[in-house]
């Protein structure tokens, strides 16, 4: 299987998650202050029905991010490919966090919040520092991916004698036993014992040990791994075990995103759904990958343009969209207004950021040389690590989660 292909259901998946996000935050938002809000304060009261559900969207990308890593990240291992796989998330992710976090910072300091504090948020951000509060209040998504990256990159630094497989059976098995404990908790009579022990549970460390979102990870990677094993008839033999690791780490999934829904019954069924589709939608649009890609031809760089502006979205859609929407009720702008202004300052914003971070990146990569392809096992090229066009995670949580 080659490492370089680009599909085109991910970028559509990568956009509709980031819109999900997006009107999941943008339900919650005042009118009257830059803060989230309920009841009659909130902003937009007709997209109540998204409050919760966009939470859907992290999930998405983390699957994602399981499946293109791994094939990114495999071929052939040690300290130059581990370095090179850095590099290569780190120009991924860095630019665009850069910028939007100083849009982040410019806009709570306008608002007035003590700068000296906004300060120290934004260096944590910038950082990916596993400890917030942050600057912006999806950046949580991003230090948990930093995490998967890390244990992706001592694979190869060993040179897979860890293989990718071996790692996602780690993550997987590991983030089911930790979802069980909780989902058994919350079938426990109420009681204060079990509500602290979930409080405990819920808490920002164990995100960061790959614990709570670790099975999507693990699925994503899994997948990965049982379409290399149809592409490559050698690697048949475990292709059974690891379609039954899919499927085991696709159910615990959908335990987690049931459980950590705060809603009632319909949005729980209703997220678990929207889920699902867009399961079947990868799993159909990489089968299907030569054929979609034959009829959006002529369509091809606006499709990889969708997909590549869902992540500045996720970065500014948040804080700067908080304090966007306050500015314009303020202004004195009816609800209707507000809302489709707010919405085109922040794709302006984000199309601004997207521009600016391919120009730092083409820049950061003109400085190192390009690894000449090296042929696989069937005589084809193979790309070298890295050289994946990699969809960025998504995801969002409010300011203070992690505070």
């Amino acid at each position: 299987m080659e490492r370089n292909v680009h599909y085109h259901v991910m970028d559509f998946l990568r956009i509709f998650a980031a819109l999900l996000v997006l009107l999941n935050h943008f339900a919650t938002f005042a009118w009257s202050s830059a803060s989230v809000a309920e009841g009659s304060d909130v902003a937009f009261g007709f997209l109540s029905a998204f409050a919760g559900l966009g939470a859907v969207g992290v999930e998405v990308f983390f699957v994602i991010s399981g499946f293109v890593i791994a094939m990114s990240a495999s071929g052939e291992g040690g300290a130059s490919h581990a370095l090179r796989f850095a590099r290569m998330r780190a120009t991924r992710i860095l630019p665009a966090l850069w910028l939007s976090a100083l849009v982040s910072l410019a806009a709570r300091a306008l608002y007035g919040e003590d700068f000296s504090h906004l300060l120290m948020d934004f260096c944590r951000s910038v950082t990916l520092s596993p400890k917030g509060p942050y600057i912006d209040g999806v950046v949580w998504s991003l230090v948990v991916e930093a995490v998967f990256y890390v244990l992706v990159a001592a694979s190869i630094l060993s040179r897979f004698r860890l293989s990718l497989y071996d790692l996602a059976k780690i993550i997987g098995f590991s983030s089911s036993a930790y979802l069980l404990i909780v989902s058994g908790l919350h079938l426990l009579p109420p009681s204060s014992w079990s509500e602290e022990a979930i409080l405990v549970l819920s808490r920002f460390p164990f995100k960061l040990l790959l614990l709570q979102h670790g099975v999507f990870f693990a699925a994503g990677m899994i997948f990965f791994l049982v379409k290399n094993d149809r592409d490559d008839h050698l690697k048949m033999g475990n292709h059974a075990w690891k379609a039954v690791l899919l499927l085991l780490f696709g159910s615990m999934s959908t335990v987690e995103i049931f459980i950590s829904i705060e809603r009632g019954y319909e949005y729980k069924l209703s997220a678990v759904i929207i889920w699902l589709i867009c399961m079947y939608a990868m799993v159909a649009g990489i089968k299907y990958g030569e054929f979609v890609k034959h009829k959006l031809y002529r369509h091809n760089a606006l499709v990889k343009y969708i997909g590549g502006i869902s992540y500045p979205i996720y970065l500014n859609h948040y804080s700067f969209g908080m304090v966007m929407v306050w500015w314009l009720f303020s202004l004195g702008f009816p609800m209707p207004i507000v809302f489709v202004l707010s919405i085109l300052l922040v794709l302006g914003l984000s199309m601004a950021v997207m521009w600016l971070e391919k120009r730092i990146q083409n820049a950061v990569r003109g400085r190192f040389p390009k690894p000449a392809a090296k042929r696989d096992r069937r005589g084809g090229l193979a790309s070298p690590i890295g050289n994946q066009e990699t969809p960025r995670l998504l995801g969002g949580e409010q300011w203070g989660r992690n505070r």
